[in-house]
């Protein structure tokens, strides 16, 4: 405990003496009564009483206490709270990190957390004295300070707090605290650091404070709403690499609802802000669920796709955008040696890359034989489709694993007589390792021996099975194949689809950029029932665009995050780079021939787009998905992650800011002490009446 006014103590002290001085000058003494003997006896006896004698040490013991409560609470008694130290000597110098992430532009309780937070800091600033020092830090992605170093303009402080605009970015405890720290190292006396923010779990359930320095004071704010229910639209991508004009695309939205209710509604998915989409999603409380909506595209170019769920108290991130670039129509090279009739495999890929007559459709089959495997004829070919193959050449091999090395996408039937020989060719051309099957008998519908083989079991988390996820995976029993390889896998990773007999019948294998499928079985009409199935086109030109290993360009980025590409330096010039609102960006420029390198760090949520009306070039900008969750940490673990010697505490309103330094007042207990002790002297006067004379 300790007393503001401590000087008074001695000027006050000697009144605890009253009493004891006014018992001594109130004793009787003995006197010489005329009056008969037997009142005198009765006089002696009552002034000899033992109940007489003990009033009077309890009235004395009484009056004692309630003099010295009296005085204890004229010296103003504090008592100390969250390491408080009154007899510290020094002006404090506190630093006030405001969380300045996209979490606390949750509206709850009549206004944001931000708001609730910039309120905190400005009482906080209100309690400093007027040499205290002070200091602002956003806890953000990149964070910053208000002033350079630590200053006493309190008002200035209060003016930059009430500017803070919305927050937009993740929080980044790490380059944070390490920036407090090299603040504090020029505070020379009390350092105080106060985190004010909602403590969302993400971002705080891995809080380092060891980077400040020793003895520094450490406090936490919480302005988080009481009820913090949240759904987000966590990403949204195109199922394919790869998309062609004309494509209807699968689109996956990942929508998560972070609250106790199970969440069902409606998304909204517009494209080019004209055509608009919807889809009826299910969420259930505290978890993600994923919902495909058919994205038609259009004609080639980049098209902006935008996912949007009903506004609740956190809307930036009720709303995903993408860009989904558009390819020209793309060529298939089917390379085959074997018959073309209307029953045959080549017949039926041919039609499922493209059944339209005037072949509008994205992919053009091109249909070459296999004397056409040569280096020249390959240039430039980024699909290829085989299929009853004769025997290859050493030569011809090469001429397969180098395009496959350059980034070519292989699709192999592994329907012809001489399949198993080129395969030990094409590994031995690949010489980077073994594949993940190896061919050893062949099944044919002549001298079929163990009956029709159908699908066993699959990865279905692999993209080259997207159209059998979920229910659809039903859709695999109704497959039959009479000819096929009996086969064993090599224990390499890549074994996607495995028959009854545990032959593998789908495997993936990469060499160099790019990516062989082997799929054991065929096409025709007579060796399995695949061309039959109305899934047959839809599969055969998926796995035509998934085969691509062509990196795209991402469909979004988070905001904050910099953007960097290349731009043809003429469209640059004659368009430039404009932000949502259609203002221009500054952007750097590196100059590199015609083309221009390209880098900013986007500032808003939407569309950055190079050339009107219709972009050459977009980015779409998104919140961070971590900001979306707004569950707390738990508080009685949060302060046992301060380093060193360091305490942290929650503290709020500016009531206990004050006390922070001070202590807590205590005086009152020490009032109604003493007005306990007026009430127990005038039960012991009621009690104990006194001597009448």
């Amino acid at each position: 405990m300790n007393f503001l006014q401590p000087g008074l103590w001695l000027a006050l002290a000697p009144l605890v003496a009253l009493p004891l001085v006014l018992h001594l000058l109130n004793r009787q003494f003995p006197r010489l009564f005329r009056f008969s003997s037997v009142e005198y006896l009765k006089l002696t006896l009552a002034r000899r009483s033992r109940l007489q004698r003990w009033r009077h040490l309890i009235l004395l013991a009484l009056r004692t206490l309630l003099l010295l409560a009296l005085l204890l609470a004229f010296l103003k008694p504090m008592r100390p709270q969250f390491g408080s130290d009154p007899t510290a000597t020094g002006a404090r110098h506190v630093v006030i990190v405001i969380d300045h992430s996209l979490s606390l532009e949750h509206r709850g309780e009549g206004g944001t957390a931000r708001e609730r937070a910039v309120q905190e800091a400005g009482r906080l600033v209100d309690s400093l004295a007027a040499e205290d020092g002070v200091n602002v830090v956003l806890l953000e992605q990149t964070p910053s300070s208000a002033f350079p170093e630590f200053t006493r303009q309190h008002g200035e402080a209060k003016q930059w707090l009430e500017r803070l605009p919305p927050g937009r970015a993740r929080a980044d405890l790490v380059p944070t605290t390490a920036l407090v720290g090299r603040l504090l190292e020029a505070a020379p006396s009390r350092p105080e650091v106060y985190f004010i923010s909602d403590f969302q779990r993400k971002n705080w359930s891995a809080a380092d404070f060891t980077s400040l320095p020793a003895g520094t004071r450490v406090f936490f704010v919480d302005v988080a709403a009481r009820q913090r229910s949240n759904r987000a639209i966590l990403a949204a991508r195109p199922l394919v690499n790869t998309v062609l004009a004309g494509d209807t695309v699968p689109l996956e939205v990942t929508i998560g609802n972070f609250g106790d209710e199970p969440f069902s509604g409606r998304v909204m998915v517009t494209v080019d802000r004209q055509l608009t989409l919807e889809g009826e999603a299910e969420v259930s409380p505290w978890s993600e669920g994923k919902l495909i909506v058919p994205l038609p595209v259009g004609g080639p170019g980049v098209h902006l796709v935008e996912a949007r769920l009903p506004v609740d108290a956190l809307e930036a991130d009720n709303t995903f955008r993408l860009t989904v670039p558009v390819l020209e129509k793309e060529e298939v090279l089917i390379v085959t040696d074997g018959p073309s009739d209307p029953r045959s495999a080549v017949h039926f890929l041919r039609t499922a890359l493209n059944p339209y007559e005037d072949l509008r459709g994205s992919l053009l089959p091109r249909v070459v034989p296999s004397a056409d495997l040569t280096a020249s004829r390959l240039a430039g070919v980024r699909k290829l489709i085989l299929t009853q193959l004769p025997q290859l050449t050493s030569e011809q091999a090469k001429v397969l694993a180098g395009a496959l090395f350059q980034g070519a996408g292989v699709i192999y039937f592994l329907d012809g007589a001489a399949d198993a020989g080129n395969l030990v060719e094409l590994e031995k051309a690949m010489a980077s390792g073994s594949l993940p099957l190896k061919l050893a008998q062949r099944h044919s519908a002549t001298n079929l021996t163990s009956g029709l083989q159908q699908i066993a079991r699959g990865d279905f988390k692999s993209p080259y099975l997207n159209l059998f996820r979920g229910a659809s995976r039903a859709d695999l029993g109704l497959l039959e194949f009479y000819d096929y390889w009996q086969a064993s896998a090599t224990g390499q990773e890549g074994v996607l689809l495995v028959y009854g007999d545990e032959s593998p019948a789908l495997a993936v294998a990469g060499h160099g950029l790019g990516t062989l499928l082997l799929l054991n079985f065929s096409a025709g009409e007579l060796s399995s029932n695949l061309a039959r199935q109305r899934l047959f086109p839809a599969w055969v030109q998926e796995l035509v665009k998934s085969v691509s290993s062509d990196e795209p360009q991402p469909n979004s980025v988070t905001w904050g995050d910099a953007v960097n590409t290349e731009v043809w330096k003429q469209d640059l010039d004659q368009a430039g780079l404009v932000d949502p609102a259609g203002r221009p960006v500054s952007v750097r420029r590196d100059a590199k021939g015609d083309r221009v390198g390209v880098s900013f760090v986007p500032d808003q949520f939407g569309f950055y787009s190079l050339g009107q009306p219709r972009p050459r070039l977009a980015f779409a900008v998104n919140a961070s998905a971590e900001e979306s969750d707004l569950r707390s940490v738990d508080r009685e673990l949060l302060p046992t992650t301060t380093g060193g010697d360091t305490v942290g505490q929650f503290v709020e309103g500016r009531t206990e800011f004050d006390e922070l330094v001070a202590g807590r007042p205590i005086f009152h207990w020490f009032v109604l002490a003493a007005i306990g002790m007026l009430v127990i002297e005038g039960g012991v006067q009621w009690l104990l009446p006194g001597r009448k004379a």
